[in-house]
């Protein structure tokens, strides 16, 4: 029942925007835009005090604890496992944005120079204040809250056990029936919202490229056969499960990921990746430590951080529901303080080199050789990664080819996992194979409806749609987790 009440509504909702996308353009962005404005700046400081909350979590007793209860066995390797919960993550988006955000923020630096002098770094540290602990801090408290840490937890991966904790015995069976549907209703649709949206969003970065190197302006054909073969890939992995298809895709990819930055770093100059790599650290710590909590005051227009920062923030809750359960499973056996290093401190370190590499090298290969990559980057950002890469040669043309692959793939990991995690939210994993393909269909129908607007500030809001009613969800969640905790210490 709440399956095929859930896809019905996923369907139905593609189609209207398909039929009605002025619906999308003139009310629903709008609206998604309002209420970040309203709620943008709180919850941006609560995720603050998340991140600080687990970084402490991690050195305290109860840092020995593990995933799923201490009898819990690991069933995935150090290497397979982190390059699930990287590729799951955000792994799309550091191909997507790798150059083109420090590269806008540099040219129009939204932090106060006052404050923060050095353009350059300041870029950095911005857009690791955007994709950097905050964000994968964030995943955390969604992989521990759901990890089944307590013996009042419920099982693993259980994504309603802690809201009934919050409540106690104060509700009916019929009424937790109810929550429950309601729960997972949420859930699903922040999932789904939240992977649609980051399909589009990929989609006209591979058109783009696409269009650069070959030549094709045709950006609605391109962007259907890409949207096309990203749903056979996703469709494949989905139906191989989780250790035959996202696992070998997931290390695949990250293998990639990792070969396309070492590459990368012999064909530019070395010096000028390490001193914004350095400098930007430095910046972005001194945002963590006193910063984010007045951001609105190190900014030049408090206004910024509603269509960039927050953004971001309420597109990761989207994706909460999805990542935590994702996590849940998949770190079975791993202790709390592994956990918080695996999930925040390394991927935070790769993000780090990331957009020091690419954008530093972009940046500075500007400056040298008058190659026009900031122009082009101001007047179309999806084009700043490809015009870069067409300085380098025949090198050039195999990096563009390897980072079309690698979004291609991360895309579909993302896609994958996240329908495996909604037929666990459902409760249907194992059943009725049509119904999978049904999910897969959906996620392309609402992508595709996207692909129509040609419209990234629009795919960012479709993204964070269903994260809107999915926080008071989160809220009850933790509110139910440290209940469980007193509960299990006193016991």
């Amino acid at each position: 029942m709440l399956e095929k009440t859930a896809l019905t509504i996923c369907i139905f909702i593609a189609l209207i925007a398909a039929a009605q996308p002025e619906l999308m353009t003139l009310h629903i962005q709008p609206m998604v835009q309002d209420v970040l404005c309203v709620l943008g700046s709180g919850f941006f400081l609560f995720v603050n005090f998340l991140l600080f909350a687990v970084i402490i979590l991690s050195f305290s007793p109860l840092g020995g604890r593990k995933i799923g209860g201490e009898h819990a066995k690991i069933e995935y390797s150090n290497f397979g496992w982190f390059a699930m919960l990287f590729a799951a993550g955000m792994g799309s988006g550091l191909i997507f944005w790798g150059v083109a955000e420090p590269a806008m923020h540099f040219m129009n630096p939204p932090l106060k120079q006052s404050l923060y002098p050095d353009r350059l770094a300041s870029s950095l540290a911005l857009t690791l204040v955007n994709w950097g602990a905050h964000a994968w801090a964030l995943y955390a408290v969604f992989g521990l809250v759901l990890g089944g840490l307590t013996q009042y937890s419920g099982n693993s991966g259980d994504i309603c056990a802690p809201v009934m904790s919050a409540f106690g015995n104060k509700l009916s069976l019929h009424k937790k029936r109810a929550m429950a549907f309601a729960i997972k209703l949420i859930a699903v649709f922040a999932v789904f919202f939240g992977v649609v949206g980051t399909i589009a969003n990929s989609t006209l970065l591979i058109s783009k490229g696409v269009e650069v190197e070959l030549g094709i302006t045709s950006p609605l054909l391109i962007g259907t056969v890409i949207v096309s073969v990203l749903f056979v890939i996703y469709t494949l992995s989905a139906r191989l499960g989780l250790r035959r298809g996202v696992q070998s895709l997931s290390i695949f990819n990250v293998l990639l990921a990792f070969s396309l930055l070492i590459w990368l770093l012999f064909i530019v100059p070395f010096a000028p990746i390490v001193k914004i790599a350095l400098d930007g650290t430095g910046y972005y710590l001194q945002l963590l430590a006193t910063g984010t909590w007045q951001f609105d005051s190190q900014l030049n227009t408090s206004t910024w951080a509603t269509h960039w920062t927050y953004n971001y923030y309420f597109w990761w809750l989207a994706w909460g529901p999805f990542v935590g359960v994702f996590l849940a499973n998949i770190s079975q056996g791993r202790k709390v303080w592994q956990f918080i290093l695996a999930v925040v401190g390394i991927p935070t370190c790769v993000t780090i080199i990331w957009f020091s590499v690419f954008s530093g090298a972009a940046i500075e290969w500007d400056k040298l050789n008058q190659a026009g990559i900031l122009s082009a980057i101001k007047y179309d950002y999806t084009q700043g990664l490809f015009v870069f890469f067409n300085q380098l040669g025949w090198q050039g043309g195999v990096l563009i080819w390897s980072s079309l692959l690698l979004l291609l793939v991360f895309v579909a990991t993302s896609a994958d996992s996240a329908i495996l995690v909604i037929r666990q939210l459902v409760q249907n994993q194992f059943k009725n194979e049509s119904i999978l393909y049904a999910w897969c269909l959906a996620l392309f129908m609402c992508s595709f409806a996207l692909l129509l607007q040609q419209d990234e500030p629009l795919n960012r809001s479709i993204a964070i749609l269903g994260a809107l009613p999915f926080l008071a969800v989160f809220i009850l969640q933790l509110a139910g987790f440290l209940k469980e905790f007193v509960r299990d210490l006193c016991a």
